[in-house]
């Protein structure tokens, strides 16, 4: 056989090769596709849920019933701004746009075994057309009886805590529910997308809820089918997707000034730390400052001239026995309390950190040393201001 009919003959053997490699690239490139649509919507609506539940905890704590009444715990305000979040004209009752926290579980319809129908079946158009439809906006409830397995629930946070999940039925044991009027220091807020396995999710004014996130490329058969009468099945239920954030009373480190009456501003006074834990009446002893202090572990002093005469604002708690003297703490003193004036404070130590940056290891302890001082052992409380502690994990 000649050199030339055996080169014709292999090359006869390699035909249709090309064909089983692209086949198997496409295999790849579906899975891939699937994974970034399917996977890419779940992570989305996870970071949409995220937001809402994070600004809506920071809302309910501002307005925690501090008197014990069982009203004006800021429920009403976090649920309004949490529909918010999920809309563009501030009135979700009537929102036509595709804002949301992700696609609803009404997409897609069938269960996962047979024929997949999207939307109301009807075709591509009616879907395009009823899009707003389609989009899931959470309606948290208030949860007045303020049940472990609520939308918002008050109680307390417990940062030593070894454990900080939560559980499938709702329960944490970083966290202890309040009994209905009690005063507490956090407030806890939570979203769901569930196939409700233990009844809990989707009680009237209790709990909000919807279907999983539906599986679009997945469903149609990335994920293996599950026995119609499956108490979970991926493809059948969609994704669950939970979403929790704890907002809880942290002493504040900064306070900034402000022209705005319905803002509480910095004022230039303080008061010695001596006096702040001992006094009662804390307006007899509070004392000009020789410039504006905002920050905690910053130098201050007293002024010779001058005197208190019932400024609204946040004062400087001053421990005059460090050198120099620092301010350790502040608190609100308001003698004409103006209707939903906004705090103008944060605990955050990121924003006192050009401070407590540029103090040595022994300077830092000293103002943390004091501070837990006054925590531990005045007749006064330090301003607390509301921080997230906790996101789900």
């Amino acid at each position: 056989m000649s050199n030339l009919q055996c080169r014709a003959r292999m090359r006869n053997a390699r035909k249709g090769q090309s064909l089983l490699l692209v086949f198997l690239m496409l295999l790849a490139i579906i899975g891939v596709m699937a994974l970034t649509l399917d996977f890419g919507f779940v992570l989305q609506s996870r970071r949409l849920m995220q937001t809402g539940v994070n600004t809506a905890a920071l809302e309910g704590l501002r307005n925690n019933d501090t008197d014990q009444d069982g009203t004006g715990d800021g429920r009403q305000n976090a649920a309004t701004l949490m529909r918010n979040v999920f809309d563009d004209d501030m009135e979700p009752s009537t929102n036509q746009t595709t804002i949301g926290a992700g696609i609803d579980s009404s997409l897609v319809q069938g269960n996962g075994y047979r024929q997949t129908v999207l939307g109301n079946g009807t075709g591509a158009r009616s879907l395009f057309e009823n899009r707003s439809s389609f989009i899931y906006r959470p309606d948290p409830q208030l949860n007045t009886m303020n049940r472990a397995e609520g939308d918002m629930v008050r109680g307390d946070f417990d940062e030593a805590a070894s454990d900080h999940r939560e559980f499938s039925d709702y329960q944490r044991n970083d966290f202890t529910v309040a009994e209905t009027g009690n005063s507490t220091s956090a407030f806890l807020v939570r979203l769901r997308r569930t196939h409700d396995p233990d009844g809990l999710d989707r009680l009237d004014g209790i709990s909000s809820g919807s279907g999983g996130l539906p599986l679009l490329v997945g469903r149609l058969g990335w994920f293996a089918a599950e026995p119609a009468d499956a108490e979970y099945a991926i493809r059948r239920d969609g994704v669950v997707v939970r979403a929790t954030a704890i907002a809880d009373s942290q002493v504040a480190v900064r306070v900034w000034p402000s022209t705005n009456n319905q803002i509480y501003s910095a004022i230039p006074f303080g008061i010695s730390k001596a006096d702040f834990m001992a006094q009662s009446d804390l307006g007899l002893y509070i004392e000009p400052t020789t410039s504006l202090v905002t920050q905690f572990g910053e130098p201050a002093s007293f002024s010779n001239s001058g005197s208190y005469s019932g400024e609204v604002g946040y004062v400087a708690v001053v421990d005059q026995t460090l050198s120099p003297a620092r301010v350790i703490g502040f608190f609100l003193i308001d003698s004409a309390p103006v209707p939903n004036r906004h705090a103008n404070a944060s605990s955050r130590v990121q924003d006192v950190w050009d401070i407590l940056g540029d103090l040595t290891d022994a300077e830092r302890d000293a103002v943390y040393s004091s501070r837990q001082d006054v925590m531990d052992n005045s007749v006064n409380q330090l301003l607390m201001t509301g921080s997230l502690v906790r996101s789900i994990r």
